[in-house]
C-alpha cells in the first residue's frame, strides 16, 4: 500500500517536471540578451513628481516580444499624457535621435496617478537569433510638452 502510493506520488512528480520545464526553460532564454530593466522617470522643468517609473520586460515570446509599463505618481492631477520612446541606434547617451515610437496614452486622476502599458507583439515569423543593442529614452508629454524622462537605458533586441 505505502509502496503503491510513494509510486504514484514519483510518477505524479515526473509528470509535474516535464510541464514545467518548457515553461522554466523559455523563461530563461526570454532574459538571456536582456533583463528587465525598471528605470525612474525625472521631471524636466518644473514639472511635478513624487514618483514615477517605466518597466521594460522583454518576453522574446513567439506571441509577444515585450511589455512596457509606465507610471506616474504625484504628477499633474487629471492631465492626459502621452509617452513616446526616443530610440538612438549608435549613441549611448541618447543624445543623437534616430526614431520617435510613441507607445501609449493615459490620464491622471484628482491626485496626479495614472499608468499605461504597451504590448510590443512579435513579428511573424519570429527574427533568427540576432541581437543588438539600441539606446532608448522614455518620454512622457502632456500636450506636445516634454514633462519627464528616463535616463539613456542600453536595451538589447533581435534576440
Amino acid at each position: 500500500m505505502i509502496y503503491a502510493r510513494l509510486r504514484r506520488n514519483a510518477l505524479g512528480a515526473v509528470v509535474l517536471a516535464l510541464v514545467a520545464l518548457p515553461v522554466v526553460a523559455s523563461t530563461a532564454t526570454a532574459d538571456q540578451f536582456f533583463h528587465t530593466s525598471h528605470a525612474d522617470l525625472t521631471p524636466i522643468g518644473s514639472a511635478p513628481l513624487q514618483s514615477g517609473f517605466v518597466n521594460d520586460i522583454h518576453t522574446n515570446g513567439v506571441t509577444i516580444a515585450a511589455e512596457e509599463r509606465y507610471q506616474l505618481n504625484g504628477a499633474m492631477p487629471d492631465t492626459t499624457y502621452s509617452v513616446a520612446l526616443h530610440i538612438s541606434f549608435v549613441d549611448p547617451t541618447c543624445t543623437v535621435v534616430n526614431f520617435v515610437f510613441p507607445t501609449a496614452t493615459f490620464t491622471t486622476n484628482e491626485s496626479g496617478n495614472g499608468e499605461a502599458g504597451f504590448t510590443f507583439h512579435q513579428a511573424s515569423p519570429p527574427p533568427p537569433p540576432n541581437p543588438r543593442a539600441i539606446y532608448i529614452r522614455w518620454v512622457v508629454s502632456t500636450a506636445g510638452v516634454p514633462q519627464y524622462q528616463t535616463e539613456c537605458v542600453r536595451v538589447v533586441v533581435g534576440a
